[in-house]
């Protein structure tokens, strides 16, 4: 990877995070529960060290503006490469809701939300289908009593 200047790199993913994500009314901003760097870790681990130092690149190329928290600079990386623009974006914001920080905000707003939710699951109440049943109108509910085994 090309030796840029850390400190300047570092500023500049935290930067990018807190435009992206910049937190408000209860809500933390990105960079302040550490997004930029499960960004920079998952950037590296699925598409190498490569991509990491060509993020960096686009970053250290708008950096005044950047670090004045521009948005104008994000949408202009946007327009000029959607496609690397739309993976970080979205890393960034699994990145954010990944932390246990905003969970806790997320619970503080009244939504249950666990960061594991496939260990424990969420409690759901029991069936009812007078509650339940859907009322679209595509498709029916069976009752598991009723469920035959298709002959092959």
């Amino acid at each position: 990877m090309d030796e840029g200047n850390p400190v300047l790199d570092a500023s500049l993913l935290a930067a990018l995070v807190a435009t992206l994500l910049p937190g408000a009314d209860g809500w933390p901003g990105g960079a302040a529960v550490g997004a930029q760097f499960a960004l920079a870790t998952r950037l590296v681990e699925q598409r190498g060290e490569a991509a990491l130092e060509q993020v960096l690149a686009v970053l250290r190329g708008d950096a005044d503006r950047l670090l004045r928290h521009d948005e104008a600079a994000v949408a202009a990386w946007e327009a000029r490469d959607p496609k690397l623009f739309g993976w970080v974006r979205d890393a960034a914001f699994m990145a954010y809701y990944e932390s246990p920080l905003v969970a806790s905000a997320i619970n503080a707003h009244g939504h249950p939300y666990q960061l594991r939710p496939h260990i424990a699951g969420y409690k759901l109440p029991r069936f009812d289908p007078d509650r339940d049943t859907p009322t679209h109108r595509r498709g029916r509910y069976i009752a598991t009593a009723d469920v035959v085994r298709v002959r092959p």
